[in-house]
């Protein structure tokens, strides 16, 4: 038997709308602070509800989000985040899409490098040049046992195998996103690192520092 159509309603993320499938409402709320969404059952439905907007409750949170106030992280009291090291981060509004991705110094929070936007990229092929572009920062700054943090799994297992395993189909439009993954690559396989490449621990310390704030 047929799975039944959902159709979902996305009032706060990336990029509020009607999305036809689960997949797409994930790429615009997963990781977004105050993410709103519904699924309903018909397109009519979903339509009505995005021009009604959240419910009134879901206002009164969205607005005490909002205004919650913001306190600065002090990683350096970390034991186990090495000091001196870089966060890297990606985003891409779909999959694929337009992608940009950016490394910033843990310790003092300035943004190192900023690449992008890319169109037709993915959130899994930025994750991976962002963190050979912090190896290879860091490699230039003469810090070999300062650490990269990131919190893409598939990227820090493709800079392990020193080859991007992506399946982003080539268009005319990510010509250069291809060249950039070719020199990333070539990188890897003739230099040699002793930097770690460190997961992030999202639960334990929070959104990565290097984090847009739209996943």
């Amino acid at each position: 038997m047929a799975t039944k159509q959902k159709w979902y309603v996305v009032w706060v993320g990336t990029e509020p709308g009607i999305c036809e499938t689960w997949t797409e409402c994930q790429l615009r709320t997963k990781g977004y602070p105050g993410a709103r969404y519904k699924s309903f059952d018909t397109r009519e439905e979903a339509i009505l509800a995005y021009r009604e907007g959240p419910t009134n409750e879901a206002r009164e949170v969205l607005r005490a989000i909002a205004h919650a106030p913001t306190t600065e992280v002090n990683y350096d009291a970390i034991p186990e985040i090495y000091p001196g090291s870089i966060a890297v981060d990606a985003a891409c509004s779909r999959n694929p899409g337009r992608m940009e991705y950016r490394g910033v110094d843990i310790s003092t929070g300035a943004e190192l490098f900023h690449q992008g936007p890319f169109e037709d990229a993915t959130n899994n092929v930025g994750e991976f040049l962002a963190i050979v572009h912090g190896l290879a920062l860091l490699n230039q700054m003469g810090q070999p046992r300062t650490a990269i943090y990131s919190d893409s799994i598939s990227g820090m297992a493709w800079v392990r195998n020193k080859q991007c395993r992506s399946t982003l189909p080539r268009t005319e439009r990510n010509a250069y996103v291809f060249e950039l993954i070719a020199r990333a690559e070539r990188w890897l396989q003739t230099h040699t690192y002793t930097n770690f490449v460190i997961k992030w621990k999202t639960d334990e310390w929070g959104e990565i520092p290097a984090d847009f704030g739209r996943k």
